[in-house]
């Protein structure tokens, strides 16, 4: 093989190897293709998930816990067989808390396609951040759950934020455990940001 063909099998390879790294780093075809997620809100919180981050992806591993029904104790007095009241107990198990929504918005697209409700729930003192079943923002790469201690969000990159991990899917319902940081008098917009190339993809304004 003389030098001409060897330059031209080697100018070939090279190619070849940017077009690879290229498609890996920018991948494309996440802008086509759908993520979904099917969580319901109830394993939020009946499923004890502590939202600890540690898998190797950044995502939220759970955390199995037991969680105890609370019990109430009443007292009633009884009368034996000699006109003596007695007081007894009996102890009733009360029907567990609803998770109760404290702020919502809806998802507008920021140079992307968006649509769908952010909602904040709140359960005995924990609270989750819960992308509803009628999300769907355009995928991409890299793509982060941020909670910006912001009204609204005005472009650019927010600066300090809550990090929730990566998104767990662009479509579909999604449940984000939320940190001990979290403020719900502060943190009030949720925002899908490409941390690869540093810009937004979708917010949502929350309110009560």
């Amino acid at each position: 093989m003389d030098f001409l063909a060897r330059h031209r099998i080697g100018v070939i390879a090279a190619a070849a190897a940017v077009l690879i790294v290229g498609f890996l780093l920018f991948r494309p075809d996440k802008l086509f293709v759908d993520d979904r997620v099917d969580e319901s809100l109830a394993q939020a919180f009946d499923s004890g998930s502590s939202g600890e981050v540690g898998a190797e992806d950044g995502s939220a591993v759970a955390t199995p816990t037991t969680t105890t029904p609370a019990t109430t104790i009443t007292a009633s007095g009884v009368v034996d067989d000699e006109g003596n009241t007695a007081a007894t107990t009996a102890a009733t198990t009360a029907a567990p808390q609803d998770p109760v929504a404290i702020a919502t918005g809806s998802f507008s697209g920021i140079d992307h396609a968006a649509t769908g409700t952010a909602t904040v729930y709140e359960k005995d003192g924990r609270f989750v951040l819960r992308f509803e079943d009628d999300t769907d923002i355009q995928n991409g790469p890299d793509l982060y759950v941020w909670l910006l201690a912001a009204d609204d969000y005005g472009g650019g990159d927010p600066g300090t934020h809550l990090d929730l991990g990566k998104i767990k899917g662009n479509v579909g319902g999604q449940n984000y455990e939320l940190p001990e940081g979290f403020d719900p008098d502060v943190h009030k917009t949720v925002l899908v940001w490409c941390l690869r190339f540093g810009v937004p993809f979708a917010a949502a304004p929350l309110s009560a």
